[in-house]
């Protein structure tokens, strides 16, 4: 998910949506169809790799694996390192190739022109781009603008199209989190009546949407799901599988994700209770990775009860760790993929008269609310850990989906590298549009400012 401020909040608490996880569409490919255990990002047998920091990145000058359908892997350093961290890079990967074309588009001189036909379609259900291309691409989002990340993911898809002339419509949904499931899947039927050459979104009704992603595939329309959405993880019941009834799924390999956690605690936290925490119930995001991290938990780290379910709703977070600290005071550790849901959890502490002394955070997202408050809490034994907010996944769905119209073969998994980095006082920005956006995002702050009105 992935994950920031909510209202709804009556609505969300309602809900029972049975996963989180991938979703649908055409495949060309064979590939794997599990989320890869191992600690590192699955890469192609034989690459080679390349540290991230600044400096080169890509492939060298010239070499342009993707050119036979109108991508560049030559993105600009600074904008991988902005969306990922300085991450260890599988050169010469096929997937890696196609988050490396994503980012090269994400290097926009934006006029005001193309900054006001972003906001249009960013606020309408339908909008003609202008570029007089025949292709329409369906949005279909399980949440919607009700949450500050969905609606900046939202922009960054949005962004993406419009550098492609041949996507002449946008047309975008939004289940916003509906406890009747039917609600997301008729939103994918109607994408696919509307004739939807590509759907994209993030399923958060999981397999309860299956037959309608099934069914577009069907249909010949590639479903492709970002913040790794699997529709339902391999092994659950009635789980899709990617690369066969839905294109493709991009996200961080889960596993490896949850695994990375885990170090982060063990090695700072190293003895004493840790609070787990996720999103809605059984949602692949929370699921993949939780599954993974409690088993590389060191011995001496005791989770506080089963990892708690918040939808991804501030005050429902808060509520969980209200519940853990007032009856445990002595909580060395979170982990949890949404920070600014850690943020409004930290109250916690303020009400109980708890100090954040000797405190680790595990977190995936990088919203600044969280580490301006660390920040003024001046607190030096309390650490923060984050990995990237991701909401330029969407971006990659977007050239992947065009790649595949084009002829090109998807791989079944786009696994997005990740990193662990702590938070220094540099991470949070005065100057930001607002600070429930990710830092990592790929929107420019301008037409952040224009969304959220500041």
């Amino acid at each position: 998910m992935k994950p920031t401020r909510m209202v709804g909040f009556v609505v969300i608490l309602a809900m029972t949506l049975a996963a989180c996880s991938g979703d649908s569409g055409t495949t060309t490919t064979a590939a794997a169809a599990t989320p890869t255990t191992s600690g590192t990002p699955a890469t192609t047998q034989g690459n080679s790799t390349t540290t991230v920091g600044g400096t080169a990145t890509t492939v060298a000058p010239g070499d342009n694996p993707l050119a036979a359908y109108g991508e560049s892997t030559n993105a600009d350093p600074a904008l991988v390192l902005k969306a990922m961290g300085p991450i260890d890079a599988p050169v010469g990967d096929p997937a890696y190739d196609i988050i490396l074309a994503a980012i090269a588009r994400a290097n926009q001189d934006l006029d005001q022109a193309t900054i006001d036909k972003a906001l249009e379609c960013w606020n309408a259900p339908e909008c003609d781009t202008g570029s007089g291309g025949e292709l329409i691409m369906g949005f279909a989002d399980g949440g919607g603008h009700l949450n500050v990340w969905r609606g900046v993911t939202h922009m960054e898809a949005i962004l993406q199209a419009l550098t492609y002339p041949e996507i002449g419509t946008i047309v975008s949904t939004e289940a916003l989190w509906n406890a009747d499931t039917s609600v997301a899947a008729n939103d994918i039927d109607f994408l696919v009546q509307r004739g939807a050459d590509f759907i994209t979104g993030y399923p958060d009704a999981g397999v309860a949407i299956g037959d309608a992603i099934k069914a577009a595939t069907a249909a010949g329309v590639p479903y492709i799901p970002w913040s790794a959405g699997w529709v339902g993880l391999p092994g659950q019941d009635g789980a899709l599988v990617p690369g066969q009834d839905y294109l493709t799924v991009v996200g961080e390999n889960l596993c490896a994700l949850g695994e990375s956690m885990a170090k982060v605690l063990n090695d700072n936290v190293v003895e004493g209770k840790v609070g787990v925490l996720g999103g809605t119930p059984g949602n692949a995001l929370s699921l993949g990775w939780q599954q993974c991290l409690t088993p590389a938990l060191n011995s001496g780290i005791q989770q506080v009860g089963e990892p708690a379910d918040t939808y991804w709703v501030n005050d429902i977070a808060l509520q969980v760790v209200l519940g853990w600290l007032s009856t445990d005071p002595d909580i060395k550790g979170y982990a949890y993929e949404y920070s600014d849901g850690m943020n409004t959890a930290l109250q916690a502490y303020d009400q109980l008269g708890v100090p954040v002394k000797n405190l680790t955070l595990a977190m995936r997202t990088d919203e600044q609310t969280l580490f301006c408050d660390w920040v003024s809490r001046n607190e030096p034994t309390y650490n923060i850990w984050y990995s990237a907010g991701g909401n330029f996944q969407s971006r990659v769905a977007v050239t992947a989906a065009m790649m595949y119209l084009k002829g090109a073969e998807i791989p079944s998994q786009i696994d997005v590298p990740h990193v662990m980095r702590q938070v220094t006082a540099a991470d949070c920005k005065a100057d930001r549009a607002t600070p429930a956006v990710s830092g990592t995002s790929l929107v420019p702050d301008g037409v952040l400012a224009l969304m959220f009105g500041n």
